[in-house]
């Protein structure tokens, strides 16, 4: 198999006709050899039903049916376990990003035999203002917590080869933010210029993308953990300042400073910082505790195509 087409369904069902058609007609003029695999994400619209119809027009459609929604990232893996591809094309299906793509991303690596992956950069984002801003400041917060340091001008469209798709497949963690597995994967990147449109539906909410950035960050990082100590020492340091210096005023002037108000106010504020603490090493134990109970990322419910029914 010379080329893999991987993409997952989630409220998908408008766009799986013209995705694949589109894709089919760029994929065929670069080899005859290639599947398309479609992962369902536990979709609750007929994006299933449409999928099964084309897979029974062209044997080369392959589509996998999880058992429930699993989230974009875990899906795209599993599509990736069943590609055969010498090469994968990763892509989403709601035509944001060009299905065309390909073309110009076969066209880049044949131009360098060294280059692994070639990913879809784009040269302005395109998002309305509050999403654009949530994005911008996502990534601000990842990078700076994060050693894995991830572009926000990277999309999801992307050629692969084979040695960097097995690569991607080893990482076995059950808390998976994509983005930064691509980048910590390493390998001979390249980049190429490329379109993304917004069609003004999207499944990622603010506070869906909230939730992520706590993951992503908590996945990749022990930095606040680091921060953790390095407050709680900053605190004690105050602490120990702050008795010393009432205690010369006691010795030596006789008196110290009175105020309920003051001291209410710190107890709470160290009281806040307190619990905040506990819930950031909460996180940390909860993924432990996650992973070590190794339940799969994504269950498949069943497979229908080349390698299913």
């Amino acid at each position: 198999m010379e080329l893999s087409i991987v993409t997952t369904l989630y409220r998908s069902s408008r766009y799986i006709e013209e995705f694949y058609r589109r894709v089919v007609a760029t994929a065929e003029p670069l080899t005859e050899d290639f599947e398309i695999i479609l992962v369902n994400d536990g979709s609750p619209d007929d994006s299933i039903e449409v999928a099964r119809t084309i897979q029974k027009r062209d044997a080369r459609v392959t589509v996998i049916d999880l058992a429930r929604n699993v989230g974009q990232h875990r899906a795209l893996m599993c599509g990736l376990t069943y590609a055969h591809g010498a090469r994968v094309f990763l892509t989403d299906i709601d035509l944001e990003e060009e299905p065309e793509n390909l073309s110009r991303f076969w066209r880049a690596m044949d131009e360098d035999a060294e280059t692994d992956v070639v990913i879809g950069q784009l040269m302005q984002k395109t998002l309305p203002f509050w999403k654009r801003l949530t994005s911008d400041l996502f990534y601000k917060v990842f990078n700076l917590f994060s050693t894995v340091q991830v572009s926000d001008r990277d999309i999801v469209a992307r050629l692969m080869k084979r040695n960097y798709v097995d690569a991607l497949i080893m990482y076995g963690e059950r808390e998976l933010f994509f983005p930064a597995v691509w980048a910590d994967a390493g390998f001979r990147q390249r980049r190429v210029l490329a379109t993304k449109t917004f069609d003004g539906n999207s499944s990622y909410t603010f506070r869906k993308k909230l939730m992520m950035a706590v993951e992503a960050i908590t996945s990749f990082s022990s930095k606040p953990l680091v921060l953790i100590f390095y407050l709680g020492l900053l605190f004690s340091m105050g602490a120990l300042i702050a008795i010393v210096y009432l205690l010369a005023r006691k010795l030596f002037w006789g008196h110290v400073f009175l105020g309920w108000t003051s001291l209410m106010a710190t107890i709470f504020m160290i009281g806040g910082i307190i619990i905040f603490a506990l819930g950031i090493v909460g996180i940390y134990i909860s993924k432990i505790y996650l992973e070590v109970k190794a339940r799969p990322t994504a269950i498949v419910r069943k497979i229908y195509g080349r390698e299913g029914i």
